[in-house]
């Protein structure tokens, strides 16, 4: 019987399309060398990890996995992480002992070298990639975090000398990519120069060097983004490459010449970082779907706020990668181009060149678009374009600086648009944070009184409730300070007709009050829910919600 092609068993399963099964297939046949038509499939969005690996295991009669990894060490050690990591292959241990998770199940280079090793006769399993790859990652990670921490001890205890500090300047780069910063500060004072990393929107002390080696390791910065040596009296903002575990990482140079010296801010923005889709963003589920009934709208604009660092981003992609076609035209102008996307064309902002938000999206609609999306709204050139963008029938996404979902009706009106418009081409507007999580591994219950509640969380309790439980940080190997990564909570305001008339009318100042009777749930109200989930800590909600 002759074996089933992955995409035939994709379509089957209606996972993907017809129309996007040919398209993957003539990518494949125009593309030198050939591409695996999974891999092609999982480069435009059209099938996940877990899709792919399920297909895979059922075209080859060999079982998914879908337990937890629990990874054979002394095994890993035998065969070599790096050999592991170039096959993508893992050694776990299940109920029946040793097995091998793949994600290649052709891979007759891997399943020789078990043979030679004697390992033939386990069970062999189809795994998602990109969990295989987490997990050797995890191990990798580990393993260059020991170097790095007996690095930086040598500095503190010997200084730097000779070319030590090209070197530092890569490790201080990895160690910050492994451990998720954004940013990377650099900041003299009167006797050292501090360096912290910006990790889950918190600075994180990561250690000191002398003053008289902060200029030197400038230096080696400007270098790398040819900026000129020594040149610190002035501000700069430039950029430069920097390669990590064979993938390249967008480092953006920010210097200002403080009275103790250059202080430089280094972002980190991985031009090859995963696309989080909408479903795994962490919207509550009202919210969630607001958005796809939103989303759906022929023309219009949804607008996303809030402060730099809130996510406002990475909700655009997502939102752009549910919306993108092969039969849609999507265009974006940004500043930067932060992931690339496939079948989307991406301009990046260039005033020097004449590449302005607002002379892009003019430039825009004679490219016969479906969607647009701006990467801010800045000034009244750009949002006069959003708007007239909007009224020919095109679907506008954008972002706006304010704090909440009603404020960017104001923010609009401010900027000199008229407010009939306002309430004619805007189809919502989201407001967010980024939240930090409880770490799973540590987190501690306890037990708060009412009184110590602020007011917005008092309303979860009964009349006669006078304490509740909920968790708090505490701190471990496993994370910073109690927090392991970040989820989101916002606000969705929907134009409805009513709010519509409200707007027109320029009474603004009802408008919360009218989309409270819709349902609608502020900041205060999600963070609340994650807090008595147990997702976060009430400090955190706090601090991020107020």
């Amino acid at each position: 019987m002759p074996v089933q092609g992955i995409g035939n068993i994709l379509l089957s399963s209606k996972v993907i399309t017809k129309e996007q099964l040919d398209f993957a297939l003539t990518i494949q046949r125009n593309t030198s060398p050939g591409q695996r038509l999974g891999r092609v499939l999982k480069y435009y969005n059209f099938a996940s990890d877990e899709d792919i690996a399920r297909a895979l295991a059922k075209q080859v009669g060999w079982k998914y996995f879908n337990k937890k990894y629990v990874l054979n060490l002394p095994v890993i050690e035998r065969i070599g992480l790096d050999l592991l990591l170039d096959r993508v292959f893992l050694p776990v241990e299940t109920e029946n002992g040793l097995s091998f998770v793949f994600a290649y199940p052709f891979d007759i280079e891997a399943t020789d070298l078990l043979s030679s090793l004697g390992l033939e006769n386990k069970e062999f399993y189809i795994g998602s990639e990109s969990l295989i790859r987490h997990h050797l990652e995890l191990l990798k990670k580990q393993k260059k975090i020991k170097e790095i921490e007996k690095r930086i001890s040598q500095i503190k205890e010997t200084g730097i000398v000779g070319n030590e500090l090209k070197e530092l300047l890569d490790e201080l780069l990895d160690d910050a990519i492994i451990h998720n910063a954004t940013d990377i500060h650099i900041e003299p004072e009167e006797k050292i120069s501090t360096i912290r990393f910006r990790i889950d929107g918190i600075l994180y002390f990561k250690f000191c060097i002398p003053l008289e080696v902060h200029n030197n390791l400038i230096n080696v910065v400007f270098s790398k983004a040819e900026i000129t040596v020594s040149d610190f009296y002035k501000f700069h903002d430039a950029r430069f490459e920097h390669s990590y575990s064979e993938h390249p990482v967008d480092v953006r140079v920010s210097c200002i010449p403080s009275i103790c010296g250059p202080a430089l801010v280094l972002r980190l923005l991985d031009v090859n970082k995963t696309l989080i889709t909408l479903e795994n963003l962490g919207f509550h589920k009202n919210h969630f779907d607001a958005i796809c009934k939103v989303i759906s709208q022929p023309h219009g604009i949804i607008i996303i706020t809030g402060p730099t660092g809130s996510g406002k981003t990475t909700s655009l992609y997502a939102i752009l990668n549910q919306l993108k076609a092969i039969s849609t035209k999507v265009i974006t102008i940004e500043d930067p181009v932060e992931i690339k996307m496939p079948l989307i064309n991406q301009v990046q902002i260039n005033e020097k060149q004449g590449i302005t938000f607002a002379h892009a999206t003019r430039a825009f609609l004679r490219h016969d678009p479906n969607i647009i999306l701006i990467g801010e709204i800045r000034d009244l050139d750009t949002a006069q374009e959003a708007i007239r963008a909007s009224i020919t029938g095109h679907r506008v996404l954008s972002t706006l600086h304010t704090n909440t979902a009603v404020d960017s009706v104001y923010r609009l009106h401010d900027l000199g648009i008229d407010l009939s418009h306002i309430a004619n081409s805007i189809l919502c507007v989201i407001s967010q944070r980024l939240i930090r999580k409880l770490c799973v591994f540590c987190r501690k219950r306890v037990i708060v009184k009412k009184d110590d509640l602020p007011e917005f969380f008092k309303v979860y309790l009964k009349e006669d409730e006078n304490e509740i439980r909920l968790f708090k940080s505490r701190g471990c190997q496993h994370c910073q300070a109690g927090y392991r990564g970040r989820t989101v909570i916002a606000e969705v305001l929907r134009f409805s007709d009513d709010t519509r008339d409200l707007i027109s009318l320029g009474k603004l100042n009802l408008i919360r009050h009218k989309s409270k009777e819709e349902g609608f749930i502020d900041l205060r109200q999600d963070a609340a829910r994650l807090v008595l989930e147990g997702t976060t800590s009430l400090s955190e909600a706090m601090r991020v919600a107020g």
